[in-house]
């Protein structure tokens, strides 16, 4: 079969070459020198000691770099690999070389005929971690102070803490943003129970505060999106405004997405215009192992389930206090305004694909990608090499730096949702279909021959083409939980039909995995089902309903709900009316604070 991924050949032959042990060795005793060079202020790697304590030729790719941008290399065998990588020095603030250097974590040796050595001897389930990115807004509409941020964020934290979630709460791009994160977890119900403590840190200290929330696919209300000063934010903008203005197209598509929502000269840049909202989700690696990641990401993160799990998310009819007329949710169509938003067939290997180090590296030259794991997000085919890292797929982490090394693949094409059982539900279906995926690579690698001959699997979690995965993210954009999906094999079914499709196919699949047992397989899907098709056939109508009611709550389509609720104040969709749209979102809040308050 004909797929982008690299071929067991070429993961078997890498790995006969590079032994994953002395990849692993190399890399501990690079870590530690590089730890110790970073607090000892150097601007310079001791690529000398560094080599002499490793036993071979540490190097840097460019000798001299023009900019600072580089690749740190080692060899065994006479074949080179990634120990790290560092951005030029327009993207590093105040920090030196050796502070600035990211280590390069995947391992491209360890494949399926060798993880079981790696400490995963077998397939089990993985801890998820997850951040939901919402906005804040005042009751009257007003933008929140940063002052008035800081203070929000520290009553999260005291609450979050009182109620035994994760406290931690990070700022994203636009200055009213805040994520908030999931610890990591398995299984429905504790992953529900994370999300609602979450829900119910949020609607306490809007209380305490007198701020509001805004969890929907979008940035909703009137707004000038005024931008944090992090220096990390600040590069971003400088990037994507310059890569941008490259392309006429995406100068052109900046300029008709203002006129829709009507975003005067404020907020002109293509960060402004990115006011969107998602559910990133993480889950670990088997071994670290590079060639897992990229089958993964192929399959799974392309596949129908992707776009499925998706539409149960979606709903966020507005923009700067404009209803849109077509979309039941913006989120898409934001982040199609920038060219670092494309979708992406598949990250690039530095090892695994011919000529992919070169492209790695150079992307890291031109200044086109801003940190080292967005270097693999490499995107041609618009006939220059930029960095797709916005992409509405997700990517494959090479570059946390934790002391775990842990590596992840992460989802970012799931929009934020207000209901924790849609969201949990989410969630524990891509642990799931990762541990099939996981299964999968340990028997047949990266060979997608089998996963075709097998099509109750090619179809839930088999790779969609660009053009059908475009098409079908463009449907939901447009009728959320109402559109029919198309999956690999061809099948068109709604999404009840599909998920009860998955259902059974999971029981047969996941029947080795002694963690996951068939009532866990039947939490999930049968939840979904119930929410997609409720059997009494009756479903919320109103933001009320979805929010709190005992029989309908997260039930309905809820964009159309939104679209809806937007009417029933006045709004005639496809017009700006900021009050409109501001009465729905205190209607949201409202609702929030009866479920989630009245004990």
């Amino acid at each position: 079969m004909n797929t982008r991924l690299p071929s067991n050949q070429v993961l078997t032959e890498f790995s006969d070459a590079l032994n994953w042990q002395e990849i692993e060795r190399q890399k501990r005793i690079f870590n530690q020198m590089l730890k110790d060079a970073a607090a000892a202020g150097d601007e310079d790697l001791p690529l000398q000691a560094m080599s002499e304590a490793i036993g071979a030729d540490v190097k840097l790719y460019y000798d001299p770099s023009p900019n600072g941008a580089n690749v740190i290399l080692s060899e065994t065998q006479g074949h080179s690999f990634v120990l790290g990588s560092v951005v030029s020095k327009r993207y590093r603030g105040e920090k030196t070389f050796a502070q600035s250097v990211v280590p390069y974590n995947l391992n491209p040796s360890v494949n399926h005929t060798n993880i079981h050595e790696t400490d995963n001897p077998g397939t089990r389930m993985r801890a998820l971690g997850a951040e939901v990115e919402l906005g804040l807004v005042h009751p009257d509409g007003k933008s929140p102070t940063e002052a008035e941020m800081q203070n929000y964020m520290r009553t999260y934290q005291e609450h979050a803490r009182r109620l035994g979630i994760t406290p931690h709460v990070d700022r994203e791009a636009c200055q009213y943003q805040i994520e908030t994160h999931i610890a990591p977890s398995v299984g429905y119900y504790k992953t529900r129970s994370a999300l609602q403590g979450i829900l119910t840190a949020l609607v306490t200290s809007c209380e305490e505060t007198g701020l509001q929330t805004a969890i929907l696919s979008s940035y909703p209300t009137l707004s000038d999106f005024h931008l944090t000063e992090d220096p990390k934010v600040q590069t971003a903008v400088d990037l994507m405004t310059e890569v941008n203005a490259h392309f006429p197209e995406y100068v052109q598509r900046l300029a008709v997405a203002q006129e829709r929502y009507h975003i005067g000269p404020d907020a002109l840049n293509v960060v402004q215009m990115f006011r969107i909202h998602g559910c990133h989700i993480h889950l670990d690696l088997a071994g670290r192992s590079e060639a897992l990641g990229l089958l993964t990401f192929y399959t799974m993160l392309r596949s129908a389930t992707a776009a499925a799990n998706a539409a149960v998310l979606k709903g966020g009819p507005f923009v700067n206090g404009t209803c849109d007329a077509e979309l039941l949710c913006t989120r898409e169509y934001l982040r199609r305004t920038t060219i670092t938003g494309r979708y992406l067939e598949i990250p690039i290997s530095p090892h695994l694909m011919p000529g992919a180090l070169d492209k790695y590296a150079g992307l890291l030259l031109s200044e086109r990608a801003n940190s080292t794991g967005r270097a693999m997000l490499c995107e041609e085919s618009i006939g220059e090499p930029i960095s797709a890292m916005h992409n509405g797929i997700g990517r494959v982490r090479s570059d946390l730096q934790t002391s775990r090394r842990i590596c992840t693949v992460e989802s970012t094409g799931m929009p934020a949702n207000l209901s924790a059982s849609r969201m949990a539900a989410v969630l524990t279906d891509f642990e799931f279909s990762h541990a099939v995926m996981e299964q999968y690579f340990r028997k047949h690698g990266c060979d997608l021959e089998p996963m075709y001959n097998d099509r109750a699997m090619w179809s839930v979690l088999g790779p969609l083409d660009g053009e059908t995965f475009a098409r079908l993210h463009d449907l939901s954009d447009r009728q959320c939980t109402d559109m029919v999906l198309t999956t690999a094999a061809g099948e068109e079914m709604s999404l009840a039909d599909f998920y009860e499709k998955k259902r059974r196919f999971m029981h047969r699949a996941l029947d080795d995995v002694t963690e996951i047992t068939p009532r866990d397989i039947d939490d999930v899907y049968t939840s979904l089902t119930r929410m997609l098709e409720p059997p009494s056939g009756h479903q919320a109508q109103t933001i009320e309903q979805f929010v709190y009611d005992a029989k309908l709550k997260s039930t309905g389509n809820w964009g159309r709900i939104l679209r809806n609720a937007f009417e029933d104040e006045g709004g005639v969709p496809g017009t700006y009316n900021p009050d409109a749209v501001l009465k729905v979102v205190n209607r949201i809040n409202a609702a929030m604070r009866t479920r989630f308050l009245s004990n």
